[in-house]
């Protein structure tokens, strides 16, 4: 695989330590280690071992990883780990990918109430799939599905959403049967978004 012209950990060597004497009030300790830790990622600070082919006495250093949850290197083969186990428990069957976000305007306020506001965001996601697939002019079924937290977007950002895969149909309620669809899309998208809408704000007002 070609290596990118800039890598995260580029970035964060450049620029980490100013970033923090700038932003450092509303750092966390946690944050603080995070990016020290991908800024050694896979350097000589970190140690590392000489490795040397028997055949042609050709050596190369290869520089320990910081083993990081939060490190695209690291999470790499985690994250392969993780997949392959999750398509060991695919269904015969098709899925749907289902995506619950948060309008921006409300990204300050998860920043500062992480626990409460992902907790609540799992739960309203969960609920709303669960309470639309279950009635009858949808579906009529109970479904099972896969939630993953994702808190920044792709120009890394934060932006907490949650990546549903879901099983495209559901048991009976008396469990004997398969219920598939009644139309080419799984559940509407206007009655999930708001469904979702209400148990989200509603679980807000009580948090």
């Amino acid at each position: 695989m070609t290596r990118p012209p800039f890598e995260v950990a580029d970035i964060i060597r450049q620029h980490g330590e100013r970033f923090i004497e700038t932003h450092g009030a509303w750092l966390t300790s946690q944050h603080r280690r995070v990016l020290r830790a991908l800024a050694r990622c896979r350097t000589a600070a970190l140690g590392g071992h000489l490795d040397r082919c028997a055949r042609c006495d050709h050596c190369a250093i290869s520089y320990n990883s910081c083993r990081n949850r939060h490190c695209p290197k690291c999470l790499t083969h985690a994250r392969d780990q993780w997949l392959a186990a999750r398509q060991d428990e695919l269904l015969p069957v098709g899925y749907h990918h289902v995506v619950f976000t948060l309008p921006h305007d409300l990204s300050w306020l998860a920043l500062q109430n992480k626990t409460i506001v992902y907790d609540l965001l799992f739960r309203a996601s969960a609920s709303t799939l669960l309470e639309v697939a279950a009635d009858p002019k949808h579906l009529g079924a109970m479904i099972g599905f896969l939630s993953v937290l994702h808190t920044w977007g792709q120009n890394l950002l934060h932006h907490p959403h949650v990546h549903c895969v879901i099983p495209v149909g559901g048991l009976s309620s008396d469990g004997t049967h398969w219920v598939h669809p009644r139309y080419r899309f799984f559940l509407p998208v206007k009655v999930l978004s708001r469904v979702f809408r209400g148990k989200f704000i509603a679980g807000l007002k009580r948090a």
